[in-house]
Formats: structure tokens, sequence, C-alpha cells
């Protein structure tokens, strides 16, 4: 039976640049000893369902029933829609099978996210948008998740795509933990495409670079910066005695102006392989005058545009997209042949011929197989067509991390750390509250901890460009933000 290893733990007011230092910049999960120390978070008030029914109880929510064989939740069962006031009535009863309130997405439109998606949207006054612990990082969503199950229920072993600070306000949580190394042993339903430096996965159909930004999405952005920087030295160059600088640092920003578009239709080009030829220009640009909902917001403010915003695009919800680290051999581990890499008729790491029937991050493996193996309670059942004997990589994984997270205690989880919950309501629910990051790739610069600088410096500035605005008229707008254009086509169920 695996060891089972045990994370180290840190106090809530450790600073921020040694916490990245000792666990961001070295990829490192940790146990926060303590919420969130910032003035601004007001969680501990949300354990008072009626306070939570008062404050956000007329916004809409999907929540999911628990699927009726496998006893667990990131399944395929359709979610329900909701009042948040209903959802919290029907956790006061006394029987179950309960819902559970997960990330929030569209039905019609799975990749028509938020960064403060529903009831969260309604608690925006009442916890920062980036807390201090985190520095630099930059936001991409928040979440609520919200339960009942004395016995405890699994969210299905899979990985994310973004940081995670995970704070715990009730209940308790088990995580079972395995670095992203352990791809190769884990059985994801996607075709694995790389591993990047930062530990990022990405897959053949969710392609990322290692900042979590799709190519395209980063070359819109590219585009937009090298434009205002073109404007900013137009509006500098007025006076005598600067018209040869004007001449020359003119044409530097209008070749690489130009060299960006060209990398823009290359991306447009590449994600629309297999579909219609395209020759309209505006397409081949892949929407770049959509490009004003990238950035709104996080670091800045994290406010999402107004409600009226609906044509605007910007990058997907999950961070994910197209990786810009082509022919990094060295990182890419799905070119491994290692043949603890098991393969049968289901195709490379569990893909079918037909196309994978869950989200790419999720594992393969049964809950209730995970369980076994590792010799720890569990309420999960196997499947009836589920057969061990299929699943061999799982003995050759390193040990687990096995974590007890307790009320009132946090756990930051770098990007793609593959990790299986199991939740438990002590007293009447369990209820955590996170904060998702793109994940950084300067792992030595904790200032600026994202290698793109020219991308992720305008992408702030118009961030806290578009908060000082609203703040100019008086608004506060925390409703819906601008539908993302980032990864096209993935599983709405990646991020649960």
């Amino acid at each position: 039976m695996p060891q089972k290893l045990q994370l180290d733990r840190v106090s809530p007011d450790v600073s921020a640049e040694e916490f990245f230092k000792t666990y961001v910049s070295k990829r490192r999960p940790v146990i926060i000893s303590g919420l969130l120390d910032d003035p601004s978070f007001q969680g501990q008030k949300w354990r008072n369902l009626d306070y939570l029914a008062q404050k956000a109880g007329d916004v809409q929510v999907m929540v999911e029933p628990i699927h009726p064989t496998a006893n667990q939740y990131g399944t395929d069962v359709e979610r329900v829609s909701t009042t948040f006031r209903a959802f919290l009535n029907s956790l006061k009863s006394a029987e179950g099978p309960y819902p559970y309130l997960t990330t929030q997405y569209s039905e019609d439109e799975p990749d028509a996210e938020t960064v403060f998606p529903p009831p969260t949207n309604a608690l925006r006054d009442e916890f920062p948008v980036v807390p201090r612990i985190m520095g630099n990082l930059f936001l991409q969503q928040v979440n609520l998740w919200l339960g009942k199950s004395k016995e405890g229920s699994s969210s299905g072993l899979h990985h994310d795509f973004h940081d995670n600070i995970y704070c715990l306000l009730k209940g308790k949580k088990r995580f079972v933990l395995f670095p992203p190394s352990e791809v190769k042993h884990l059985y994801p339903y996607g075709a694995l495409s790389t591993v990047h430096p930062n530990g990022l996965i990405a897959y053949e159909d969710i392609l990322v670079r290692a900042d979590g930004l799709s190519k395209r999405a980063a070359c819109k952005a590219r585009v937009r910066a090298l434009e205002r920087k073109i404007d900013e030295l137009k509006s500098k160059s007025k006076g005598k005695g600067k018209a040869k600088a004007y001449s020359k640092g003119m044409k530097a920003l209008m070749d690489a102006h130009d060299e960006a578009l060209d990398e823009l239709a290359e991306a447009t080009l590449d994600e629309q392989e297999g579909e219609d030829e395209v020759d309209d220009f505006d397409a081949l640009m892949g929407g770049l005058d959509d490009l004003e909902g990238v950035g709104d917001g996080p670091s800045g403010s994290g406010q999402g545009k107004d409600d009226d915003d609906e044509n605007e695009e910007e990058e997907e919800w999950k961070g994910i997209g197209h990786s810009d680290d082509e022919g990094s051999g060295d990182n890419d581990e799905g070119s491994d042949d290692d043949s603890d890499s098991d393969e049968d008729s289901e195709g490379a790491f569990g893909e079918s011929k037909e196309g994978p029937s869950e989200p790419s991050s999720f594992s393969r493996i049964a809950t209730a197989h995970l369980h076994q193996h590792l010799g720890i309670p569990t309420t999960a059942v196997l499947p009836a067509t589920y057969t061990p004997s299929s699943f061999p990589g799982l003995k050759k994984t390193t040990d687990p991390y096995v974590v007890e997270l307790s009320e009132g205690e946090m756990l930051y989880l770098p990007a793609s750390w593959w990790h299986e919950v199991t939740s438990t309501s002590t007293g009447d629910v369990h209820m955590a509250f996170n904060y998702w990051f793109y994940p950084p790739d300067a792992l030595d610069n904790y200032a600026a901890p994202y290698r793109d600088t020219l991308v992720w410096d305008y992408l702030r500035e118009k961030g806290e460009g578009d908060d000082r605005s609203r703040e100019g008229d008086g608004e506060t707008h925390v409703g819906k933000r601008p539908r993302r254009d980032v990864g096209e086509g993935t599983s709405k169920k990646a991020r649960r």
C-alpha cells in the first residue's frame, strides 16, 4: 500500500514574496493554517445560510444532483436551474440526496463564463479580488462550492488549469494529490500534448501556453498592446528635435505590429484547421475587434463589462488554448515512450477513437478504485463495467499526498496538480470559496511572474483602466463578464 505523504503548513500572515519564493515558484502545494487575512474578506459570514440567502438569494444558479449509482459529483448528470435561495433551502431538508453548487457555466454557451459567477457576483463586496498572499498573480475566476454530505461525497480525480487558493469555510475536505508529472500513470481522458516547465498540462484538444493563455488570445493582446505603444509614441513625438527618434521608434513598433498580425492570422488558421477555409479578413484576424473584454478586471478590479456587452470576446474562462511552446520536446511528456504508459484499445491515455466522453483533465480511474488502492475510507461505488486491472499504472505512481483540510484552513494548489476531493459536512453543510489564477511561468520573478511582459502588462493596465472608468461613472458592475475565446470547444466540465 502506498505511503501517504504530508504537506507543509504555513501561517496565513506569511509575506506574499516569501510565499511566492517558497511555494508558488517551486510549484509546491501547502496548507495555510487560517483564512485570508485581508480586511475585506468576510467569508466567515457566509457560514450562516440565512445570511447568504438574504445577501444573494435572488441570483439564479445551476446545481448538480449526485450520480445515482456512482454516488459522486463531477459526472454527466444534468444540472438543475434554481434560485440560490431555493438551493439553500434544499440543504436544510432532513433527507438527501442533496444537490451541489459547483462552478457555474451556461448550458447553451458552456464557454461563456464570468470572473465572478453567481452567487459570487452578489457577494462581490465581501472578498478581495486578489488576496494579499497571492502577490502579483492574475485572477482568472472565483467560485463558491456548497453541498451537504454526512458520509462524504467525491469530486472524482482530475486537475485544473490554474493555480488554486482554496478556502474551507465549513465542513472538512480530504484531498488526494499527485503532481502533474504523474499524468502518464493516471489515465486522463484527453490525449497529452505537453507538460510545461511550470507543470501546466496541455492536451491535444486543450492546447495552452505555460501562462494559461491560448496563442490566439495572446496574439490579440500583443496586437493591441503594440497599437497602444504606437499611439503613445505619436502623442510624445510632438516637438522639435524628435523627428529622427520618432521615425526609428515608430518603424520598430510598426514592424512588430505587422509581425503580431501575421502571428494572429496563423494562430487563427491553426485553430480553424480541418474546418472551412478562412478567407474573410476579419475572421482571419481572429475577432481582433472583440478583444475589448480580454483582461478586464483581474489584478486590477476583476470586474467584467456591462451586461449588454454581449458580443465581446476574451480568453475563455478556463484559460485554455494553444501552446506556443511548440517544439520544446524537453518538456513534452506526451512524447515519452515509457512502457509505464499503458495502452489499450481506447487509445493514448484513454481517449477513445470516437473522442473523449469526459473532460480531458479528468482521470478514467474510478474514485472507489483509487480509495481502495490507497486504503482510505470511501462511499464511492465501482461502476458495473469497471475493471481495476485495466489501470495498472495506478500502482506505479509516486506516493500521494493525503490532506485532511479542516474548517478555517486553506490549501494552495499549483496548476495541474491532480486531486480527488471528498467533502463531508460537519453540522449542516460543507462550504468552500476558491480563487483561480493564471499559472505563473516566470518563476524567478515575484514582481513580474509572467514571461510575456508585453501581453501581461497590457492586460493589467487595461483592467486597472477599465476599473477607474467604472469608478468615475459611479456605477458598480459585478454581473456578466464577456464571452471568452480561449480554447473553444473544450468541455464545460473541465473545471469542476
